[in-house]
This record gives structure tokens, sequence and C-alpha cells, in this order.
């Protein structure tokens, strides 16, 4: 079994369990994937629902008017996003319409590997301390969840589903457990509060699980499948954490797709220190940004504001071996610096984090071997 590790967080960093909503944005940004396909043209009027340009899943999220192309900045590598003005008639595409009966087919058109699985994990795991995206998605719409579960089990004769969300979960652990006498077949699974078990790969290995047999499936992704498959609607809006050490009240907030992350933050966020850092989707495998400008796309789980901090100096390395003990895939970070040793890793190595968190002279090594290559 691969290595668990408990990350030390601050305990006084608690997420309020009342959502918030920002849904009411004034413009929205959509990102520009291929501008050879593009379908609108400037001062179109748009529904909700509606493509902007061909093969992209991004659709639009409100209604309104297409004011242009403009730059901008998200977790996606793309440079210009559609701009597009609110009108606030929340005008659809189509009429929403309620689904008694889904069918086999329809759930292969989300998960198209279904057809070949004997088991379902439904993952509520947040990885990151300080976030509660996927498990706030669940405590939300346990309901739905279980519903779709069970009519995913008739159609497709599974033999077990499991729900995995961390046994700290007091709240989702006492309403699932008044439901779940309904479902025999759907299994409860509480996981210990350790790093990395909110990965596919780890979260199998820990329930004894194997890939080939087991379609895990985020409580994100399973509550946009319940939107498309029971209300037909696509997806306009998601949840994301804002919360920090300098975040006044951290909350989970429902937001509309292709808001600002700054609108956001300046409506419904209180920082105490004027002196903070930003982290998109978390300390430990996010990215440090800059909110200006900055996109909410379907990437975004959460954003931590955190007081700054005086960098610790890296040290000279004391070969003490403790970031090669603590790699979960059993490499050698030390050795991240060399180009030969590097083409063999990157594709092994995911990112985690955790041999730079461990070293004891602070030595940042997958941030020392992007600076090194990119001089």
């Amino acid at each position: 079994m691969q290595k668990l590790i408990t990350i030390k967080k601050d305990e006084s960093i608690l997420v309020s369990s009342q959502v918030e909503s920002f849904l009411k944005p004034d413009y929205v940004y959509l990102p520009l994937l291929n501008e050879d396909h593009i379908l609108v043209r400037l001062k179109d009027k748009i529904k909700i629902g509606d493509a902007l340009e061909q093969a992209s899943s991004y659709l639009a999220p409100v209604s309104g008017v297409v004011r242009g192309l403009k730059k901008m900045t998200s977790l996606k590598n793309v440079s210009y996003f559609f701009e597009i003005e609110n009108d606030f008639e929340e005008r659809r595409k189509e009429e929403a319409k309620i689904k008694r009966k889904i069918s086999k087919k329809e759930f292969l058109s989300l998960f198209p590997n279904l057809a070949h699985k004997k088991n379902v994990v439904l993952n509520a795991i947040d990885d990151e301390v300080y976030v509660s995206t996927e498990n706030f998605y669940l405590f939300l719409h346990y309901e739905e969840f279980l519903e779709l579960l069970d009519k995913m089990y008739q159609l497709f004769s599974l033999e077990n589903i499991y729900v995995c969300l961390r046994a700290s979960s007091s709240e989702n652990i006492t309403q699932l457990m008044s439901d779940l006498g309904m479902y025999p077949h759907i299994l409860l699974k509480m996981v210990p509060d350790t790093y990395l078990l909110g990965q596919s790969s780890f979260l199998l290995s820990y329930l004894g699980l194997h890939e080939e047999d087991t379609e895990v499936i985020l409580a994100s992704k399973l509550n946009d499948a319940y939107s498309f498959l029971v209300r037909g609607r696509t997806k306009s809006d998601q949840l994301i954490t804002i919360s920090g050490n300098v975040v006044k009240k951290p909350m989970v907030i429902q937001v509309k797709v292709g808001s600002l992350l700054q609108d956001i933050v300046n409506e419904l966020v209180c920082i105490t220190s004027d002196d903070v850092l930003y982290f998109a989707n978390g300390l430990m495998r996010g990215k440090e940004i800059c909110l200006d400008s900055f996109v909410v796309t379907e990437e975004l789980n959460s954003l931590l504001i955190m007081k700054r901090q005086e960098k610790e100096k890296a040290g000279k390395c004391i070969r003490c071996g403790m970031c090669h003990d603590i790699c979960p895939v059993h490499l050698h970070p030390l050795l991240f610096s060399n180009p030969t040793y590097w083409e063999q890793a990157e594709n092994k190595c995911i990112k985690c984090g955790l041999c730079s968190y461990i070293c004891p002279v602070h030595i940042q090594f997958l941030l020392d071997r992007k600076e090194e290559h990119h001089e």
C-alpha cells in the first residue's frame, strides 16, 4: 500500500457550513480555444447553454451579449477569453426537462468506461488542507447522488458502490447514515485525514480495489452528471472554497463559471491583512496566482489566501534521504535538477510537493528544477 501522510494544518481555519453565492456577475469570461472555430460575432445575443466555438466544452453560463475577446488569466493555458455582458434574463438554449428515466447510453456518454467496470467509487475527499469543495458537493446533493448511483447499479449490474469521505466529515456521515438503509448496495467508506487519498490511484489502493474494475467519480463530476441527465441542464455554476489564515470567514461559494475571482473576493470575502498571497487549488499541489483578471474555470476548486511569510532560505542538502523516503512514487527528488534523470522521472512524478514539505533545509525541488530549466 502507498504511504499515507498527515499534513500539519492550522486547526483554527474552519469552513462555514453555510454556502454563499455569487451567481449574478456583470460579466463572465469563457476561454477561446481555437480562433478558427468561433461561432459568434461581436454584439451577438446568446442564451445559457449556447456554444461560442465548435468542439468546446465551455458553454455560455449566462444569457447576454458578446462584447469581444479580452486577455485574461486562469488555470487553463489560454490567453484570450470571450467577454459576455450578463443581461440577467436567464434565457436558456432550451427549456430544462425533468427526466424520469435515464438510459444506459446516456450514462455512457458521460462515463464511457462504466460498461466495463464492476465497482463505482464516489470520491468526496478534498486532499488539500483548508479546502472543502468536494465534501460540500456531497453535503448539498447527497439525496440526488444516491438516486443516481442506485440507477447506475441497476443499469450496469455493478457489484458494489462506495461513497468515500473523510472520517472528520461528521455532517455528511450523519446525513448519509439516515438514508443508506434504503440502498444496501451502496457502502459508506470513511477514510483517515491523510494526504493524497483524494487521488484515484491512492484511494483505490487504500480500498483494496483495482483500477481496471472500478470507476472513480468525483462528487463535483457526479453533480454535473445529475444536472445534465436529470434536469437537462448544462453546467453554468460550480462550488469553490475560499479560505486561509487571513480570511475572517472561510466559506464555500456557489459561483457562475467565468466569473472574475477578484469580484467574488471583493463582494464576499473579508481579508484581515494587507500583505497576502493567493493560491489556486491549495498549498501543496496548487499554484500562487495574482487575482488581477483571473477567471473561474472548471479546473478551479479553491482559493487560499495566506499571510505572506518570509521564505526560509534553502540550505545545502544534508543527504538525509527524507525526500526519497516520503515520495509516494519512489523517486529521488534531489536528482530532479539532472536533465537525464528528470526526463525519466517527469511522467512518474505526481507533483504532490511532499519532498519540499518534508525537507529540513527547505529545498524547493520542483521549483528549483523549473527555474534552472528556464535560465
